[in-house]
């Protein structure tokens, strides 16, 4: 079987696609030469670029060597793959009129050739890259025609996946972190009460201090942790196994020395269990009779604030219902029909309901609150316990009355920026217009 089963591999550990290609130069997977004539000039066989780039893929980024003579998929690098790196020499380099590059090369121990495709060359900063096509013959990865410019719908199937956007090494895209577990776990032995509160930025431990969720494996459920605070320097490897509705069985490591993070990362890279860690079944705070009750049960729903103006438009609070959003609807054609203005949809990362805090992170924004992406709005809650209505309130750096993109920095640009900002005072609240909206307390209207 050719080599390019387990340069692919590496896609199949995290779940992309199955592994297992068959020859690729039939009629079906060959980009054949067109009339011989694929406008290609060659131009050495120097890259004219070295570095190490990253495509970044579940938690879990594929690291590409590229070197002046070679291009190495560096599969020993990453988390949980147990292979060694996949090697390509280069033979000869070919360019288009689009300055798209064509690298012929041959892999360092098989009799498999492979043409890479690379475009879009920023060094040191980013590239994109076309794996999908290996050849039996030098000839035939030389006459081989550039692949579409456009960014094709992969073929999982087939193991194809058009061009791939790799970024530096040391300045990667940030990949977001989905924990399988949300919220507080408990465990109790011999007297003893320990909990973990997780969440996609943070993990907090006995509410004595915060880790840094740095990264997380899917494949292993490893979690590599970074110490905050009094616990700066250390670093920490978590991993979850046995995962129910409501309990979870949790393991730790934690390196204190002066190369923690070299430990670390090489522990959180091995694809068996935590070395010598012992698991220890934890149980989701809440949890009875196989039933959780979530703080804020009674919130969950959707909440309209009253008209603005002249029915202008309204705002929208949507809780606990897996859409989480705040909305400014509007009727911005003047046909009484209301359209969102401005949109932030919500995932919540963080619940105090003695303090009616609700944290969410932003996942999605658009008009008014366009380009708040990641960052993390802080929600006060109150008057809600009947069921029928609630009073909200936006907290703000500085008090500012809005979130609206222009405002710049005035949420949480991290999940402890957002815990540290504080309600607005009682008796500052919303007069019902339309630009002071935030840090005041806006009444609510369940919608029915």
């Amino acid at each position: 079987m050719m080599k390019v089963t387990k340069l692919l591999s590496a896609f199949a550990i995290m779940a992309l696609f199955a592994v297992g290609t068959t020859s690729c130069s039939s009629d079906d997977d060959v980009i054949r030469k067109e009339d011989n004539k694929n406008g290609q000039t060659e131009v050495g066989s120097e890259l004219p670029f070295e570095g190490t780039y990253a495509y970044a893929h579940a938690g879990n980024p594929i690291p590409f060597e590229f070197k002046k003579k070679s291009i190495a998929m560096q599969m020993s690098l990453m988390a949980g793959s147990g292979q060694e790196d996949d090697t390509y020499n280069i033979i000869k380099i070919y360019k288009n009129k689009d300055n798209v590059l064509k690298v012929v090369s041959k892999h360092s121990k098989e009799s498999e050739y492979k043409a890479f495709f690379l475009r879009n060359i920023k060094e040191g900063e980013s590239l994109d890259i076309n794996i999908d096509y290996s050849f039996k013959s030098e000839i035939e990865a030389i006459e081989a025609v550039f692949p579409p410019s456009g960014n094709g719908t992969p073929d999982h199937a087939n193991n194809k996946f058009s061009w791939l956007k790799l970024t530096k090494s040391g300045g990667e895209q940030p990949v977001k972190i989905n924990l399988p577990v949300q919220g507080r776990y408990v465990f109790s032995q011999q007297g003893h009460t320990y909990y973990y509160t997780f969440g996609n930025t943070v993990v907090n431990f006995n509410d004595s201090y915060d880790m840094k969720v740095l990264q997380h494996n899917t494949n292993t459920n490893k979690i590599l942790l970074e110490g905050t605070g009094e616990k700066a320097g250390s670093f920490y490897v978590v991993q979850l196994k046995n995962i129910t509705e409501n309990t979870v069985d949790v393991a730790r490591l934690t390196f204190g020395e002066a190369d923690a993070k070299t430990k670390a990362e090489a522990e959180f890279a091995l694809a068996s269990e935590l070395t010598g860690a012992r698991f220890s079944t934890y149980e989701k705070v809440g949890a009875d009779g196989g039933e959780t009750t979530p703080a804020f049960a009674e919130l969950n729903g959707t909440y309209l604030s009253a008209t603005i103006g002249n029915n202008l438009g309204y705002y929208q609070f949507t809780v606990g219902e897996n859409n989480e959003a705040f909305l400014f609807m509007g009727d911005f054609t003047g046909s009484g029909t209301f359209s969102e203005g401005g949109k932030l949809e919500l995932k919540k990362v963080f619940e105090d309901e003695t303090k009616g805090q609700i944290i969410f992170e932003i996942t999605n924004s658009e008009g008014y609150y366009a380009e708040r992406n990641g960052q993390f709005l802080t929600l006060y809650v109150k008057d809600y316990s009947d069921g029928r209505k609630a009073t909200f309130a936006i907290a703000t750096k500085g008090g500012v009355t809005s979130i609206s993109t222009s405002k710049g920095n005035v949420i949480g640009m991290t999940l402890e920026e957002a815990k540290a900002l504080a309600a607005p005072d009682a008796m500052k609240v919303w007069d019902g217009g339309m630009m002071a909206y935030a840090h005041v307390w806006i009444p609510t209207t369940k919608k029915i």
